[in-house]
């Protein structure tokens, strides 16, 4: 188990490679092995992954107490706009 503060998303397709940021091509990833694969995909890290990147069958949204002090700082990643527009570098 890894701390939130630990963990960041990866792109399983480097979006160097053309991935795109979308529920089926990131993961989480501890911040070390992030930065270990790079570019690369994990199987060229030689990682692999825990389970497969997928899209949640729920909404993220309905399971939290809208008004949770706990769960506040996740409102900006469970907005679903945030998940259906591609980043930018």
């Amino acid at each position: 188990k890894f701390k939130t503060s630990e963990l960041s998303i990866d792109h399983v397709v480097p979006r160097s490679r053309g991935g795109h940021t979308v529920w089926t091509n990131v993961v989480c990833a501890c911040m070390r092995c992030n930065v270990r694969k790079g570019g690369r995909t994990p199987a060229e890290a030689g990682l692999t992954l825990v389970r497969p990147p997928a899209e949640p069958r729920f909404s993220p949204v309905i399971t939290l107490h809208a008004g949770s002090e706990k769960y506040r700082s996740w409102k900006q990643f469970l907005d679903a706009a945030y998940w259906h527009v591609e980043l930018r570098d």
